[in-house]
């Protein structure tokens, strides 16, 4: 690249990259005219415990302990802790009937979709009645598989390719925003949902991030393949020739990326430091910026076509998404993904706002962030750094694990996400963790601890909370802990 179309391409970079989006954010699209509650109280749960439980005993519990009005399941996953399901010979797929018309242009057929795990029943049928029979509407919440499924062979031909022109197989690759196998594929996934079913909404989510903030390991899942970290299919490939990024420069750009992080790993540090090599890579390969935006983009493209998707047959449908936890710990990643942009194409977004098991993730995250980034400074700077780039006043790095994050951070980030999208009809839902797993040492979920972090959604002025992460994982007495602080609230 001519180093005298440097600050066009920074201009790409930070803003025509995302031009797509911003097309589609102006365009006409429907409004939705349901009637919403007067507080969103959201129930993620696995496949498993739909199939084979009473449904009535299931669903009047989670209305007398915490007021669920809305149930969450997972209902499309090729991973096997999201049905519910041992691990041997998973298959996973679609938990509800497949309805192949509405599937075209892609490389998936009827037996990679249908998941046999529980025969023939379809979940969603099996659901919805009894769940609004107790006040509970159904919403699909469709979360990408971070694993190739391995006895799906179509699918391999959808998932991300990486510099090195090798097939990823599982994160921090995954599907590819941008081949029109995965496309197609989603868009009549979404459509099926909408016509077949009496579904209160669609939340989407992806728990991926651009190749060069995984290249530098800028991940709560530290230690990943520096070298398998973006994509380079022939479909990014001519988007990124098309807005006039050099692309064998950003092949070579991530090259450098990953022997400065294996470098790292092996205790080389760089002759002019960490941060220093940092830089110079993106003063000499701003085409690395140029790749990150075409991704970061591309995604927000996805996520607007799903929504005109849905829009279109039923404008009733709420849409929303599910964010990554990984943004509570990387300014990097919330500077790409900013809910502002969101807006247009958005009902509502649920940030995972996980305090309890936010430390041990945390101490992840600054563990990678030292092989790269932030490797001239202690794990104890780091993270002084990143609380400051964060605005977060939490524990000290020897305590973080076992302390976790406060229910201050649940207050802040949840007005965070609100003041993002004032003067937007989009609501805030954040997840808040009850007895998500945690790491040896990691500390516990009591109903008070969950009673706290309920307190502050609200108190941050979100519009309806997601008790997360799964309802099999959670002890009814915490989830008592959340239903009494909503009970306080006023919220049930």
């Amino acid at each position: 690249m001519n180093r005298r179309n440097f600050i066009k391409l920074g201009v790409v970079g930070t803003g025509a990259a995302l031009a797509g989006v911003e097309s589609l954010r102006s365009e006409p699209v429907a409004v939705s005219t349901s009637s919403k509650p007067s507080a969103m109280v959201a129930m993620p749960i696995s496949v498993a415990p739909l199939a084979q439980r009473d449904l009535d005993a299931m669903f009047a519990d989670m209305r007398e302990r915490a007021g669920v009005n809305a149930l969450f399941p997972f209902i499309y996953s090729h991973e096997p802790h999201r049905a519910g399901v041992e691990s041997a010979g998973f298959h996973g797929g679609n938990y509800a009937r497949p309805h192949m018309q509405f599937y075209k242009d892609t490389p998936l057929n009827l037996s990679d979709m249908r998941a046999p795990e529980f025969g023939d029943v379809d979940i969603l049928e099996r659901v919805i009645p009894v769940a609004r029979k107790h006040g509970i509407r159904t919403f699909c919440f469709l979360l990408e598989d971070n694993t190739l499924p391995a006895a799906v062979k179509n699918w391999e031909s959808l998932y991300e390719v990486d510099h090195h022109g090798r097939r990823t197989a599982g994160h921090p690759g995954g599907p590819c925003f941008n081949n029109p196998g995965y496309q197609n594929f989603t868009l009549g996934l979404v459509e099926d949902y909408a016509r077949s079913y009496d579904i209160g909404g669609i939340m989407w989510g992806s728990e991926r991030q651009s190749g060069l903030l995984n290249a530098l390991g800028l991940s709560q899942s530290s230690g990943q393949d520096p070298g398998r970290t973006t994509c380079f299919c022939e479909f990014c490939q001519k988007k990124g020739r098309d807005r006039g990024v050099d692309v064998e420069r950003a092949r070579r750009g991530f090259g450098e990326v990953e022997t400065f992080v294996r470098n790292s790993r092996n205790g080389q540090r760089p002759r002019d430091g960490y941060f220093t090599t940092f830089w110079r890579l993106l003063l000499n390969y701003p085409e690395l910026l140029a790749w990150e935006n075409l991704w970061a983009g591309s995604r927000h493209e996805f996520q607007a076509a799903i929504y005109r998707k849905v829009k279109a047959i039923n404008p009733a449908l709420q849409v929303g998404w599910h964010v990554w936890h990984n943004m509570s710990f990387s300014p990097f990643q919330r500077a790409e993904e900013n809910f502002t942009d969101l807006t247009g194409f958005s009902d509502f977004i649920r940030p995972a706002l996980y305090n309890n098991v936010a430390g041990g993730r945390f101490v992840s995250f600054v563990k990678g962030a030292r092989n790269s980034v932030f490797g001239d400074l202690s794990p104890e700077a780091t993270l002084d750094v990143l609380y400051r780039e964060l605005n977060y006043n939490e524990a000290s790095y020897d305590k973080l694990a076992a302390t976790g994050l406060s229910a201050g951070y649940v207050k802040r980030e949840t007005r965070r996400a609100v003041e993002a999208v004032a003067g937007h009809p989009v609501q805030i839902w954040p997840g808040v963790d009850i007895d998500v797993p945690v790491s040896a040492g990691g500390g516990h979920c009591t109903p008070e601890s969950v009673a706290r972090a309920v307190n502050a959604v609200f108190k941050g002025g979100a519009q309806g909370i997601i008790l997360s992460r799964n309802y099999v994982e959670m002890k009814p007495e915490n989830l008592s802990g959340a239903g009494s602080a909503l009970r306080e609230l006023g919220v049930i």
